[in-house]
């Protein structure tokens, strides 16, 4: 009988948590569609109308998350900051998997989609960290800022100089990476200067020449503006 139990008690959490899961992913697509059309409810009925389940909706509701009428479709604020959570979850997801793991797109999109469900909010602010705050996914769609960000912004900003201030011979630490462009980041990080990297300035003109390791990297003025850096007291000579 005990066994018959924890069977049933088994079987009764997988559906609870398969139910949470259909509610969630609806919350993100709630998100998707609010950044495409706003709270107009008729463009999000066209945009939905072969995979939208009305009664998932009603559940949304009456959970507390949503609010709806005749013309408008918009999250309550415990919605809002739900599915600003799991969308920020799935972005960063994305990142850590193609820029840490060097996974392709299609293959991190699907683990990124199982991470969101069950990470808690305090690891994806540890990876939000550890990747230096990227501000957009890899299809380059906006991450929801975190309260890690903001923080880590108020501190850079006041302790770190743009890497075109430093004087050639100079070492630095990269500390963040400030644009919103996918490509950028991308390439940046492509090329070895991603935060926790240690660079020297090695020229300065006609273009930017870094050293990282025994690589040299030139990098024009528009690239080298978004790299924020601490600098260290000793100079490459030093």
């Amino acid at each position: 009988m005990r066994k018959r139990s924890r069977r049933r008690h088994g079987v009764h959490n997988f559906q609870k948590h398969r139910k949470r899961k259909k509610l969630e992913e609806y919350l993100e697509i709630l998100w998707y569609m609010r950044e495409r059309h706003g709270t107009n409810l008729k463009k999000f009925i066209i945009d939905t109308s072969s995979g939208w389940d009305p009664t998932i909706a009603d559940e949304l509701k009456e959970l507390g998350y949503i609010e709806a009428d005749e013309f408008e479709l918009k999250f309550t604020d415990k919605g809002y900051e739900k599915a600003r959570q799991l969308v920020r979850s799935h972005r960063l997801a994305e990142r850590l998997l193609t820029d840490v793991l060097n996974m392709k797109l299609d293959h991190a999109e699907t683990g990124a989609c199982e991470f969101e469900h069950i990470i808690v909010p305090e690891i994806v602010d540890g990876i939000c960290t550890l990747l230096g705050h990227p501000k957009v996914c890899p299809h380059g769609l906006s991450i929801p800022e975190g309260s890690c960000c903001r923080e880590a912004r108020s501190s850079i900003e006041s302790a770190t100089k743009n890497i075109t201030q430093l004087e050639i011979g100079k070492k630095a630490k990269v500390a963040y990476i400030n644009t919103r462009s996918n490509t950028r980041m991308h390439q940046l990080t492509q090329l070895g200067i991603h935060p926790g990297v240690e660079l020297w300035i090695h020229q300065k003109f006609p273009v930017l020449v870094l050293r990282i390791n025994h690589a040299q990297i030139a990098l024009n003025e528009e690239v080298a503006k978004d790299i924020l850096v601490w600098e260290h007291v000793n100079s490459l000579n030093g």
